[in-house]
């Protein structure tokens, strides 16, 4: 008898099918109104330095396209005017338009803009010689004047300051820009919610915690009227940047029920939760909530947090706990993080289920040589190399065969792996991404290339129960064979679920060609899944670091040392201590920090969020995947 082995490599990511709609994201262009006429920005975010006494002239009035007799007008005749708008999320600000008071003949002709991104610290915009740059406004009362900046600018708060008028300094503006940390978080199908408890309804009519998201016309209902220990949670899909927080009542009853006062806490692994805080808070912070149950309170964070679940807990509420909210930031658009992966390039970050679990297979049970009844064996992580638990440990490289989790059909007829996602859960499809030969690969791993011609089938099954060799038809997700050229011709597989199966055990069964049934395949599995990142050691300088910073975290205030007030350092040698920064960073490198949370000493495995100041590199432990 000929015996050939075949091996080929996998990686398997698994993801958690939601019932429920998907939102699209919108690329948004950086040359949009920000929402003074569309009202999205709302009256109490235009303030003014001071109002004529005009109820027309009202600062609320500073909208562009308002009726002729409306504006904001000064009181006072003076350059020293100012209208303030408030953006409430940082925004890139590429322009302005300006418009007058038209039917009473009084518009800016000439105006200075001042920014900031906390209100108190504020810089005007200045030309090229570093002056304050004076803009050219409105030659009449009724047209729109655009002015675009030389170069956008990164700010929440936006003043415009009068310095030359006709008759009187009277204003209507727009802002030109973008806000891409203004975006919807933790929609299906890449979140999901939760709760605390439910109000029981007839068939899950209502109440549910599904119908807690902000466009419900219903609500989530909590069980118990009187308790304060409930909550609302967001699974945002991946940690992200959160920046406000909306909230309404219940929508679908004739009782008016809603939300009145509540707190938010945050979480990256569900374990460790903080309380939302503010740097001048001892206490956390006590968020006002719905005076009604069909408008919208907005709150927008004047340090935004980095977390993947957000807990809404209602302290006061009218008639019973009952809200619909919604969470607000900066979708995750650069690389996954460990333990996430894209379905494809165009797909938001999900989770892979399959994480550094444990790992099983029934191929090396030597009594039973294809027998097809070879029982299973747990393999420890390091016994030897083509370990199991190789498929699941979250590295994405190309790697040789040796390197990776191996099984075959030496023993058994039919080898099987199988991973145990630690609990049941509802899954859709299963990704592999198989192992071939490249032009790096050496001598042993190229002797393989011949193998694959006798594997014939892959099967994903799912099931309840560990342990198994034999498969229902009723717990097939899906399968791939030879016919289908992807064995041969694509190295990711993916696995859609004809149905979502529930069970907490996920298998992956291969098989050889019928013809070849005395030949011997080797199938080689891997996860490794990963994010293209920067270590320490590749840092010489502070450009080399700002050249790797996504610019959607560029300019924002982040949650600082309160939360992990910590030291740290690296192997390099380098010292970081936390504080705060403007712009931000990750790393994937191993550091332990002693922090001030029941003083314990956590581990960080890989990716921190680092600040970055105009002469050190600080850090500000605000995301990370630790262990204690």
């Amino acid at each position: 008898m000929i015996k050939v082995r075949t091996r080929l490599k996998m990686i398997l990511y698994f993801f958690i099918l939601w019932n429920s709609i998907h939102v699209d994201a919108v690329t948004q262009l950086c040359n949009g109104p920000l929402g003074m006429i569309s009202g999205e920005i709302r009256d109490w975010q235009i303030t003014a330095s001071s109002t004529f006494w005009d109820p027309d002239c009202h600062e609320k009035n500073a909208r562009l396209y308002q009726s002729a007799d409306r504006a904001w007008c000064a009181r006072h005749k003076s350059d020293s005017e100012w209208l303030q708008i408030d953006l409430g999320i940082a925004a890139k600000i590429s322009g302005v338009l300006t418009q007058g008071r038209a039917n009473k003949n009084e518009h800016v002709t000439s105006f200075m803009i001042s920014y900031s991104t906390d209100a108190y610290r504020w810089q005007y915009l200045v030309d090229q010689y570093g002056n304050q740059k004076m803009f050219s406004a409105n030659i009449d009362s009724y047209s729109i004047h655009n002015n675009y900046f030389d170069e956008p600018i990164v700010a929440r708060f936006i003043k415009f300051h009068p310095i030359k008028w006709h008759v009187h300094p009277s204003l209507r503006v727009e802002i030109i820009g973008c806000q891409e940390c203004k975006q919807y978080l933790g929609l299906p199908p890449y979140g999901r919610i939760s709760a605390s408890t439910t109000w029981p309804s007839r068939q899950r009519a209502t109440c549910q915690p599904e119908d807690g998201y902000i466009m419900s016309n219903k609500g989530w209902c909590s069980k118990r009227r009187y308790k304060y220990d409930q909550w609302l949670e967001f699974d945002l899909g991946h940690p992200s940047t959160v920046t406000s927080l909306i909230t309404k009542g219940r929508g679908d009853t004739s009782q008016d029920q809603w939300v009145t006062k509540y707190k938010v806490s945050f979480s990256n692994d569900t374990r460790l939760w903080l309380y939302y805080k503010e740097k001048s808070q001892i206490e956390p912070r006590v968020f006002a909530g719905n005076n009604d149950r069909d408008s919208e309170r907005i709150h927008f964070l004047n340090e935004p947090f980095f977390a993947r679940y957000v807990r809404l807990h209602p302290i006061e509420w009218h008639n019973h706990v009952s809200m619909r909210a919604a969470i607000l930031g900066c979708p995750h658009k650069a690389a996954c993080f460990p333990g996430y992966f894209r379905v494809n390039s165009e797909a938001q970050c999900v989770e892979n289920m399959a994480y550094k679990k444990q790992t099983w297979t029934n191929d090396r049970n030597r009594h039973h040589q294809k027998n097809g009844v070879g029982g299973f064996k747990f393999r420890s992580i390091r016994e030897t190399n083509g370990d199991p638990s190789l498929a699941v440990d979250g590295f994405e490289e190309t790697l040789e065969w040796s390197k990776c989790a191996t099984i075959d059909n030496y023993f058994v007829k039919k080898p099987v792996w199988m991973v145990d996602l630690g609990r049941r859960t509802n899954i859709a499809g299963v990704m592999l991404k198989t192992w071939h030969e490249n032009k790096e690969s050496n001598v042993s791993s190229s002797m393989y290339r011949d193998y694959l011609a006798n594997l014939d089938r892959y099967n994903v099954y799912v099931d309840q129960y560990p342990r198994r060799y034999r498969f229902k038809n009723t717990n097939l997700c899906s399968y791939v064979t030879r016919t289908d050229q992807a064995l041969i011709s694509s190295s990711r597989l993916h696995f859609q679920c004809q149905r979502p199966l529930h069970g907490r055990f996920v298998y992956i069964e291969a098989d050889g060609a019928s013809n070849h049934w005395n030949k011997l395949f080797t199938a080689v599995l891997f996860c490794k899944l990963g994010a293209t990142a920067i270590t320490f050691d590749d840092i010489p300088n502070l450009n080399s670091l700002q050249d790797v910073i996504p610019s959607v975290y560029n300019n924002i205030s982040w949650m600082n040392a309160q939360y992990l007030n910590a030291t740290a350092s690296s192997s390099a040698g380098y010292t970081y201590v936390c504080s705060s920064g403007q712009m931000v960073c990750w790393f994937n490198v191993p550091m332990t920090i002693q922090t001030s949370i029941a003083n314990t000493t956590l581990t960080i495995n890989s990716f921190v969020i680092a600040a970055v100041s105009s002469n050190s590199i600080t850090v500000t432990i605000v995301g990370y995947f630790a262990s204690t």
